[in-house]
């Protein structure tokens, strides 16, 4: 399928069956599109920093808007051969376009990794990069950016950073609704309330049953913040600001749980291998920005025993959003892997079920007890839901046959180099702390 991702008044390659507007336009200039994405981020970047971010941050931001928006047009069970993987025509509009067509391939292979699709890109004259707004605004300070989403890495991540008091972060969050709240408070709460930068991507698409796996969500996420490091005085300066993606390593390796695991709605955009590769093309574009993930090599729960303010997390934690299925109710699932990950690590770091003190739907928090459990774990909805039978599965597999025919070729030294034992830890280390969970509802 053939997707352009262009600025409302380029007109509109021959053969594309969908077209994505960026950055800017009309509800009726719109209205002659499949959909538009990030027609906000300019003023709101403009408000809070006073001038306008690198071409190449723009346009990079245009590439991740397009990949995101080219994504939910694709649906995978419609145009798939194999329910999955689909075959992905994007055109970008970018400010040299000579200079992104000679990174192609690495760009396809970047994305063909983060989403398990085939990717063929094109780049068009006429990228994204408005005037500075006439009046400016004071400096920005900050040494480093990081991401804050509402979920209970990134404000670990946070707690610990403003606790080391090494580094002045500008925090940046995709503005989604349901954390909007959540990301306000905890930056408040962290005395840098000041210092958070909220952009939304806002991606519509219209007339198709849009994706739902959106494997490349996070992407959009991590050019923003390359937008607001490229806003930074210590940018403006000539040196490379670090940009902190915090993420515990079981979640970043997203190793399959079972070989029937096909596709998972898990992003990859902290895997190694992927920031790997990113970090290769922000490289390539003489983009000064470092990626950063203190946390690839620690599992959830270790992130939580490790936090720098206890007091803050134990108030804070249960606040954060951890679910992949909390849909519009925006309450955590309680049996989908990211929710097993969160309870496994609550259990990890206070050593008790009814220390966890998030709401979750399956089982509900009035079925714990001092600790123990009613029978409702055993129901079908909890015990027989498929990523809780994925787990059990896997953690029998790993006592049969260990944890390398589990991880196989998922993990080695070829794929992840010198590190791989140390990934292969983690990522045992992490299924086990949901083993640990597990055999405390009586499931395992």
């Amino acid at each position: 399928m053939k997707i352009a991702a262009l600025r409302p008044e380029q007109p509109t390659p021959s053969g594309v069956d969908h077209r994505i507007s960026i950055f800017e336009g009309d509800l009726g200039q719109l209205s002659r599109s499949s959909g538009h994405a990030g027609l906000s981020v300019a003023n709101e970047l403009f408000k809070w920093a006073g001038r306008s971010p690198s071409t190449l941050a723009w346009d990079f931001t245009a590439l991740a808007l397009g990949v995101a928006g080219a994504d939910r047009l694709v649906n995978r069970v419609q145009t798939s051969a194999d329910g999955w993987t689909r075959e992905i025509d994007l055109t970008v509009a970018v400010s040299d376009p000579g200079r992104w067509q000679g990174l192609r391939d690495q760009i396809e292979q970047m994305l063909s990794f983060l989403t398990g699709d085939f990717w063929s890109l094109g780049f068009v004259e006429g990228g994204y990069h408005p005037r500075p707004p006439r009046q400016l605004a004071g400096s920005r300070p900050e040494t480093c950016v990081a991401l804050l989403s509402g979920g209970l890495d990134s404000l670990i991540g946070a707690i610990d950073m403003e606790a080391s008091g090494l580094e002045k972060p500008a925090y940046v969050s995709n503005r989604v609704r349901g954390d909007v709240a959540k990301q306000e408070a905890f930056a408040s709460r962290l005395g840098a309330g000041g210092r958070l930068l909220s952009l939304n991507a806002d991606p519509r698409t219209s007339g198709v049953t849009a994706e739902i796996s959106q494997r490349p969500r996070s992407l959009v996420f991590i050019a923003f913040a390359a937008l607001a490091a490229t806003l930074l005085d210590r940018y403006n300066d000539g040196e490379v600001v670090d940009l902190h993606t915090p993420e515990n390593g079981f979640i970043s390796l997203n190793i399959p749980l079972t070989t029937l695991r096909r596709g998972s709605l898990s992003t990859r955009t902290t895997h190694p291998k992927f920031i790997e590769m990113l970090q290769g093309l922000f490289d390539n574009l003489d983009l000064k920005v470092r990626l950063r993930n203190h946390y690839q090599l620690k599992t959830k729960g270790t992130m939580m025993l490790g936090c720098r303010n206890q007091d803050l997390l134990s108030d804070l934690a249960p606040q954060s959003m951890s679910c992949g299925r909390a849909g519009r109710s925006y309450t955590h699932c309680g049996r989908c892997l990211p929710c097993l990950v969160r309870r496994s690590s609550f259990l990890k770091w206070a050593g008790r079920l009814d220390a966890d003190k998030t709401v979750y739907i399956h089982p509900k928090a009035e079925d714990l007890v001092h600790g123990r459990v009613n029978n409702d774990f055993h129901g079908k909805a909890f015990a027989e839901y498929d990523d809780v039978m994925q787990v059990l599965t896997a953690l029998n597999f790993v006592e049969r046959n260990g944890p390398r025919r589990w991880t196989g070729a998922h993990i080695t030294t070829s794929h992840l180099g010198i590190d791989a034992e140390a990934y292969r830890n983690v990522a045992v280390e992490g299924l086990k702390e949901i083993g640990d969970f597990l055999e405390l509802t009586g499931l395992r």
